[in-house]
């Protein structure tokens, strides 16, 4: 049986955006028939292949092929579209739609189509005068113009409907049609000729025909000779294939609408199921699936609540399809799910699904508050229920009258069923949010750094510490041996290789950043395994730089005290030697006449103790500071005072001066920071070769707690003081050891390598922070920083030199024989009467036996057994007016400071000269 034209109903009616009625099926199955024989008589083997794949609607079909050859069937225009793409990848013919409508149109079937034609319109041109006609009980995609018809041409337009799918193939197939039409009455298949093309984008198809005459003999004799009883029995057989068309119609209607309704069913479990899997946000997910059961389905609303398993209480999450205002209404309810006027609390309880009205299914209907708020009259209630465990209830309603079936209710259970695992998964979903939002958190936020690095050595993940402590930003996709030296990165594969056999490795290393150079921390590198297998490293780096910072800065501070120790205590020892030689030059010289030539020779002895002494008083400066006498300042004046000093004795120097003004005082002994700045300034001279430039500078400054950490000095205001030489620099090794006694870069014969120490050990006692900047080939910066003073700046008054002679007895106390000797001796040339102790308890007998008679007591500190500062306390209780000088061969330090403050009139450095103690002595007794 043949097709002329492709028939089809009408199209569809649109109720919603993706919504069709079942009033879509385009095309009679006599246009599938017409494939499918073509096939048949071709190749039967490929009917398989050209039956698959064309729809839901076809493959629910227990037999599909003896579905798409009854005439009385119809299918969509994507099915046929379907089948003729099919065809065309079978046979490998472009054309093929056009040889299926010849070869139906040319078998001999004799169907009554095929009847009516032979016998009621006997041409090819009376046959297409009547083509509109035949559409229009067969086809409803498209209007038939009829242009021009002669005997043997014709002209004809297809206008296709563009509601309707359609495809090229469709234009080709009623050509093949057209072609074979004549073949019907034994002429030659017709000429067609294509002049325009819906399907290439013109307005409409139009065809040009032409055929061979027919006999006009032939034709008269046919037309004589026709059985009209025959034509009269296809007619009526005809009407009654229409009724039986239409019921078979009617039948396929209510199939459709029931096929439609389950695969409408289907596709919003299936697309709610993919949901679930992929919209892991609750909020986002529930509005989607709700939407779905509202656009699939005859319901019209539906709300989910969720129940709160510590209150057992049900509240909305989620709604569609209510009035907002409504909806407001209950969206803060808590509903009890023990109470029994609710019907959800019901479904909750007992996890069984409810229809309402109640009384639909038999039981007495009864008020519910929850429904009557919400004007909900007719719908189902589903328990949302995971692994045994209700987690809330789905309300869904359909229009007032409408029937709930069977099928209504086990696709709401399985709707609910497939909402209540989304909801699992998207609170199981949030939990791991939460969680990985958290440990990121505490990650990004760690004070280690952080890196995870893949098998090949790629860094994975790095968080914002791990960046500072590298200097490089967004590490992530970097190799990590970009990272090391060749030294650091042979450990690091060292360790990696011990990670790749499951071992933690914690281990001290340096890695460089882009910003600091080499920074000190400490790695701990965890492996990663699964099932065994390495899949790359966890690894946290402690950045250590500043306390290995803190930790030289303290093993500095320790060995400069232990040296210092060593050191005063050979100088105090040196300094009691010194005081013999120079006490009993001074006695020599005071004995001789002006010309005797003895004298020349003891003044040569005592310039010589005199330098002496000034070495051992840089030593002391190690130890004990040397004479520390502090006071109010201005540095500013101090450093312009030092440095014209300097230049007026060194060539080929310039120093520029920085000066800030009204820098405020600070507290310091004025000649040991005359001697800081002589240190510094001939260290500088001499890195420079003796000629260059130099910059001093000077600041208010205020340092904070971090900075003076490390140096155990308090925060707060200082004066900075700095001074910046063009010279050659130091490296690391060298910068480590500058301010070691007796280290030095220099020539034999340059230096003493004492100066550094000097200035570190006057800096300390000040209470001050020295510190070194230096690269080789970049100069040198020594940074001062002093406490600012709240004291104003003292004048010191000028001294007379002149030996002061007096009178009265002085109690000299002293352990070195030597010393109590020759000082006894200066006392008496300088007209006081002695009395001499070895020791302080000694000191304190004679003081009880004579102290009516003793004016002064001149007392050593450092004595064996009770020394100077106890034995001043014993003087003071039994003589609170007691008149004591303190001596030492130490500087003034902290212990001197406090008998000082406790009542002791004086003191003085060992060794000293004649004048010298003539005036302590005399300022100690109160007398000119």
């Amino acid at each position: 049986m043949f097709l002329p034209f492709s028939w089809s109903c009408f199209g569809c009616a649109c109720l919603g955006e993706g919504q069709f009625t079942a009033v879509d099926k385009h095309h009679s199955c006599l246009n599938t028939r017409a494939i499918i024989e073509y096939f048949e008589a071709q190749s039967p083997e490929a009917v398989p292949a050209l039956l698959a794949g064309l729809g839901p609607e076809i493959a629910v079909l227990a037999d599909p092929r003896e579905f798409l050859l009854e005439a009385n069937n119809w299918v969509s225009s994507e099915a046929v579209i379907q089948m003729f793409d099919n065809a065309r990848r079978i046979t490998g013919q472009a054309d093929i739609a056009f040889d299926i409508g010849f070869q139906s149109a040319a078998r001999k079937k004799l169907g009554y189509v095929q009847r009516i034609i032979m016998f009621a319109y006997k041409n090819p041109r009376s046959t297409l005068k009547r083509v509109q006609a035949i559409n229009d009980k067969f086809n409803k995609n498209k209007q038939i113009e009829v242009v021009s018809t002669s005997r043997d041409r014709a002209v004809i337009r297809l206008h296709w409907f563009p509601h309707i799918p359609g495809h090229l193939d469709f234009c080709r197939f009623n050509q093949g049609i057209y072609s074979g039409i004549p073949t019907v009455w034994n002429l030659p298949p017709a000429q067609v000729v294509e002049t325009q093309c819906f399907f290439q984008g013109d307005g409409y198809c139009e065809y040009h025909l032409k055929w061979d005459k027919k006999s006009f003999w032939r034709e008269s004799w046919l037309r004589l000779l026709a059985p009209w009883s025959l034509l009269r029995s296809t007619i009526r057989e005809l009407e009654q294939d229409k009724e039986l068309l239409k019921h078979k119609f009617h039948e396929t209607h209510t199939l459709n609408l029931q096929l439609r309704e389950k695969i409408d069913k289907l596709e919003c479990l299936q697309q709610t199921s993919a949901a679930a899997m992929s919209l892991l946000f609750m909020e986002d997910m529930v509005q989607f699936c709700l939407g779905l059961l509202i656009k699939f389905t005859k319901l019209d609303r539906g709300v989910i609540f969720l129940l709160d398993d510590q209150e057992q209480t049900l509240s909305v999450q989620e709604a569609v399809g209510f009035d907002p205002e409504r909806l407001a209404r209950v969206r803060d309810w808590r509903i009890s799910r023990f109470d029994p006027e609710q019907l959800i609390a019901r479904v909750a309880l007992d996890g069984s699904l409810a229809v309402f009205p109640q009384g639909a299914s038999g039981e007495p209907a009864q008020p519910d508050p929850l429904l009557n708020t919400l004007q909900f009259s007719t719908g189902l209630a589903a328990p949302l229920m995971v692994r045994q465990q209700i987690i809330g209830v789905l309300l869904a309603g359909v229009q007032p009258g409408a029937v709930i079936t069977e099928a209504d209710r086990e696709f709401v259970t399985s709707f609910a069923n497939q909402m209540a695992i989304a909801l699992e998964n998207s609170r199981l979903y949030g939990q791991l949010e939460t969680s990985e939002r958290h440990y990121r958190g505490l990650v990004e936020n760690a004070h280690e750094g952080i890196w995870i690095v893949e098998v090949n050595g790629v860094i994975k993940f790095a968080n914002r510490r791990m960046e500072e402590i590298t200097g490089a930003g967004d590490l992530a996709g970097k190799n990590l041996a970009d990272f090391w030296d060749p030294e650091n990165y042979r450990q690091v594969e060292t360790i990696l290789a011990q990670n790749r056999e499951g071992r933690v490795v914690q281990q001290e290393l340096e890695i460089i950043s882009q910003n600091r150079g080499p920074v000190a921390v400490i790695m701990s590198s965890v492996p990663l395994m699964e099932n065994g297998r390495f899949l790359g490293t966890f690894a946290m780096f402690s950045d250590i730089s500043e306390k290995k910072a803190m930790e030289k800065q303290l093993w500095q501070h320790q060995k400069m005290e232990a040296i210092g120790t060593l050191a005063g205590g050979i100088a105090h020892n040196f300094n009691n030697l010194l005081m013999n030689i120079m006490g009993l030059t001074g006695l020599v010289l005071a004995g001789l006449d002006g010309d005797d030539p003895a004298r020349a020779d003891l003044k040569l002895i005592e310039q010589e103790v005199v330098k002496g002494s000034a070495l051992t008083k840089q030593m002391l400066s190690l130890g004990r500071g040397g004479v520390f006498a502090p006071k109010p300042i201005d540095l500013n004046a101090l450093i312009d005072k030092a440095a014209g000093l300097f230049c007026r004795t060194r060539s080929g120097v310039t120093i520029t001066r920085k000066l800030a003004p009204d820098l405020p005082p600070v507290e310091a002994d004025p000649g040991q920071m005359e001697q800081v700045m002589l240190n510094l300034l001939v260290n500088a001279w001499q890195a420079m070769s003796r000629q260059g430039n130099m910059t001093l500078a000077s600041e208010a400054v205020t340092l904070s707690e971090a900075f003076c950490g490390s140096y155990k000095r308090p925060p707060g205001l200082y004066v900075h003081l700095s001074l910046t030489d063009t010279g050659a620099g130091m490296d690391e090794p060298t910068l480590a050891r500058i301010f070691e006694p007796f280290f030095t870069t220099k020539d034999v014969g340059q230096g003493t390598g004492l100066g550094l120490a000097t200035v570190y050990a006057i800096i300390k006692n000040h209470r001050g922070i020295i510190r070194v900047d230096s690269h080789p080939g970049q100069g040198t910066t020594f940074h001062i920083f002093l406490p600012v003073s709240a004291k104003a700046v003292v004048t010191e008054p000028s001294r007379d030199d002149a030996i002061l002679r007096g009178a009265g007895t002085v109690l000299l106390v002293d352990d070195e024989d030597g010393v109590r000797m020759v000082a006894g001796r200066i006392l008496q040339q300088l007209g006081y009467q002695i009395l001499l102790a070895p020791s302080g308890l000694r000191a304190l007998e004679i003081y009880r036996q004579d102290r009516g008679r003793i004016d002064l007591v001149i007392m050593d500190m450092l004595m064996p057994g009770m020394g100077g500062a106890e034995t001043f306390q014993e003087l003071k209780g039994i003589d609170p007016g007691v008149r004591v000088l303190l001596s030492s061969g130490y500087a003034m330090d902290e212990e001197v400071q406090q008998v000082m403050a406790a009542g002791a009139r004086g003191f003085i450095q060992k060794p000293y000269r004649i004048a010298k103690l003539s005036h302590k002595v005399a300022e100690a007794l109160g007398t000119p």
